[in-house]
């Protein structure tokens, strides 16, 4: 009895530790303050290679990046940032002026067959529609929307990492300008998605963050037999190929029905509000566990600028 009860007692105050508090902080101040009570790790600012929960592949962290791989402690972020739950990101990464948001889907080896179908052109025209459709909503709600889009650089097969990599700058109602550039990562059993976001800057300089979050896959791998390359006859194929993979990773396939808010890309909302940098204001040392530094097969080309 002694037991269930300790029991009892452990449950109720872990499960008190871990609820999300579900609202949204705007003043910037508050919300700061409350950002950097979460677990950030890398704080030691060490170059490392983090594997990435339930998806059999690593990530590079670079010296000047922090950040969060517990789903529990995204979902917070995001709700203290966006007001939004977050299903989607399994591990999130912030620099100085960026942030990239990881997920993964096991749908299945993504064939490369109907590349040459994919249409920059006809990607664009249906991505400004979605805009378009969305612009309607938050007019009404008396919220920013965007007003026009434009590739930075257009949609890239990178043959040798089996990776799509491509770019976008996204004007907004109020004046200012964002930039979200999206890479897709290619494995055996599915894909890894990257969303790579910047804040707003008078100073950005967006030709050297779109290289940049191209760069990153050069910091992503798949372990072995989990590369696109370890594909055998037999193993599960995903139903879209890589065109439609494409498509949807831009949001093309939108929602639209009851007349609710259709998705601008699958990383939408975050362009919504501005993007705290946190800095590296905290003290402790990272958890190490599943860590190492050996980054000799991770390399990114780029490094954050001086």
């Amino acid at each position: 009895m002694k037991h269930i009860s300790l029991i009892l007692l452990f449950f109720f105050f872990n499960t008190n530790i871990l609820a999300i508090e579900k609202k949204k902080i705007d003043d910037p101040e508050e919300r700061y303050k409350k950002l950097v009570t979460l677990n950030w790790k890398n704080l030691d600012s060490i170059e490392h290679s983090k594997k990435i929960k339930d998806t059999n592949a690593n990530v590079l962290i670079i010296e000047s990046e922090i950040y969060l791989d517990n789903r529990q402690e995204i979902d917070q972020y995001h709700w203290w940032s966006y007001g939004y739950t977050d299903s989607d990101t399994i591990f999130l990464i912030k620099g100085d002026e960026y942030t990239i948001y990881l997920n993964y889907s096991d749908d299945g080896y993504v064939k490369l067959d109907e590349w040459e179908s994919v249409n920059p052109k006809d990607l664009l025209k249906q991505l400004r529609e979605t805009a378009s459709i969305n612009a309607k909503y938050l007019k009404k709600n008396n919220l920013e929307y965007v007003t026009k889009i434009d590739w930075i650089f257009k949609p890239t097969l990178n043959k040798e990492n089996k990776s799509v990599s491509y770019s976008y700058k996204v004007f907004w109602s109020t004046g200012r300008e964002t930039m979200e550039s999206k890479n897709l990562i290619l494995g055996k059993k599915g894909y890894l998605e990257s969303a790579y976001v910047v804040s707003y800057n008078k100073e950005l300089d967006f030709n050297y963050h779109s290289e940049f979050s191209k760069d990153f896959v050069n910091g992503v791998g798949f372990n072995d037999g989990f590369k696109y390359s370890d594909y055998k006859s037999g193993d599960k194929v995903a139903v879209a190929g890589i065109g439609g993979l494409v498509a949807g990773s831009l949001g093309v396939k939108a929602l639209a029905k009851t007349g609710l808010l259709v998705k601008l890309a699958k990383f939408w909302w975050i362009l919504l509000a501005p993007l705290v940098f946190l800095g590296k204001f905290l003290s402790g040392k990272e958890n190490s566990n599943n860590s190492t530094k050996d980054t000799s097969t991770l390399v990114r080309k780029r490094k954050r600028k001086k």
